[in-house]
């Protein structure tokens, strides 16, 4: 099945976590994480709408000096989502600058702390054009609706620090069956993107003209739907990393990445060093390839390989590949 999203890893698996990410039906991108980002160009950090940041240890989160110097002058608002805490570490990069000449550029960052009650989240916004004064509110999970319309859901793990993982999901599509149309002798019109519309937004009550070869047929949404509509299954990415390797983490992030299309995991040590996966709270390649199994995702890509490991490469990689021929990203 094709993909729907365009990912890219900005720099070595060895290295610092960051993914940039575009639907390749879409405009804007977001962020997974914002480790070293000189990777990225100038237009790819311009297109980010949303950084969803996981924790914020040095190798997830110091380039967002490199969003803050690159946004400036964009005149857009951004969104920043993380764990708890996540409001105080954007508010310290902030401030770690001097912001006398900025109060004419039409940038605003938006910071959204997620807890586990997953009902109402701390905000914070930081407006140029307020010189960064930090503006606080809050937000209900409900009213959050990305960039292009895309859906979230997340779920928090031990890291001995709370790491959040994320799962971005295209919001619900129907299609049309072209084969009936042409066999029932319907013709292509506007009425086609007006049943679409009532039908997604759950408004099925009222009626539809279609248009057919002998003249306009009017019928119910409902009759319409069920003849010339069906779902189409909406496509995800989802992101976890820096995860203990416990049963309760183990569980979480098979659920959290049920049926998804591509699934971004941390694969961090080998078998033989789990007694220090355990102490460093990471993944092992063979929980990693479970949790991938387990959850029915269609495509993988294994990530943040400990640096102990760079020397021999190769031998990691048949390890990591050897048995994954079809699936990975």
């Amino acid at each position: 099945m094709k993909h729907n999203f365009s990912i890219k890893q900005v720099n070595s698996p060895f290295e610092d976590t960051a993914f940039f990410a575009r639907n390749v039906y879409k405009t804007e991108g977001f962020l997974f994480d914002c480790g070293r980002l000189g990777g990225l160009t100038n237009s790819e950090v311009l297109a980010i709408s949303e950084i969803f940041i996981s924790h914020t240890h040095i190798d997830h989160f110091y380039g967002f000096d490199r969003i803050l110097r690159g946004t400036l002058l964009s005149g857009k608002r951004f969104r920043v989502f993380g764990p708890e805490g996540i409001i105080k570490n954007v508010r310290g990069k902030i401030d770690s600058y001097t912001w006398n000449l900025i109060k004419s550029y039409p940038v605003s960052y938006e910071v959204i702390e997620l807890n586990s009650g997953r009902k109402e989240y701390e905000t914070a916004v930081f407006s140029a054009a307020d010189g960064f004064e930090m503006v606080k509110g809050s937000i209900k999970h409900e009213d959050i609706v990305l960039g292009d319309g895309f859906r979230f859901d997340f779920d928090i793990f031990d890291h001995r620090v709370p790491s959040v993982g994320y799962r971005i999901s295209e919001k619900e599509m129907v299609a049309f069956k072209k084969d009936v149309l042409e066999t029932e002798g319907f013709i292509s019109g506007k009425w086609i993107g007006q049943l679409k519309k009532c039908v997604l937004a759950g408004e099925l009550d009222g009626t539809v003209d279609a248009e057919s070869r002998g003249g306009v047929v009017t019928m119910s949404v409902r009759e319409a739907q069920a003849r010339f509509l069906e779902d189409v299954k909406p496509q995800s990415v989802t992101f976890i990393t820096d995860i203990a390797p416990s049963d309760e983490n183990f569980e979480k992030a098979v659920a959290l990445a049920k049926d998804t299309s591509v699934l971004l995991i941390e694969c961090v040590f080998l078998e033989e060093d789990k007694e220090h996966a355990d102490f460093k709270k990471h993944l092992t390649m063979t929980l990693s390839k479970e949790i991938f199994r387990k959850s029915g995702a269609d495509k993988v890509r294994f990530f943040h390989f400990a640096p102990r490991y760079d020397q021999f490469r190769r031998e990691f990689y048949d390890r990591l590949y050897s048995d994954m021929e079809g699936f990975i990203l």
